[in-house]
């Protein structure tokens, strides 16, 4: 795995990161970790790609996402079954 050196961290950055990992229960080199990781952002066509392969692959297990969600609510105030619901047979 890839290592990162930091040079040049300033002693308060470094006496908050200590502080904020003793209060996450994890070393700071975890701590350091977890708040880099948490602040890399996919960008927006990263993440609208994303969702296009989550869509494929939910339509490939369930069908068509096409459905509109008021129609979804209609069937369901109107007493209808949901198709594909096997608690509505």
């Amino acid at each position: 795995m890839p290592d990162l050196l930091i040079r040049g961290l300033s002693a308060e950055a470094l006496a908050r990161l200590k502080t904020q990992a003793t209060a996450h229960g994890r070393s700071m080199q975890a701590e350091a970790k977890s708040i880099v990781e948490a602040g890399i952002r996919p960008t927006m066509a990263e993440w609208l790609e994303r969702v296009d392969r989550s869509r494929t692959r939910i339509e490939a297990e369930r069908g068509s996402l096409e459905e509109s969600s008021a129609a979804i609510l209609r069937e369901l105030r109107d007493g209808r079954t949901l198709r594909g619901d096997p608690r509505t047979k």
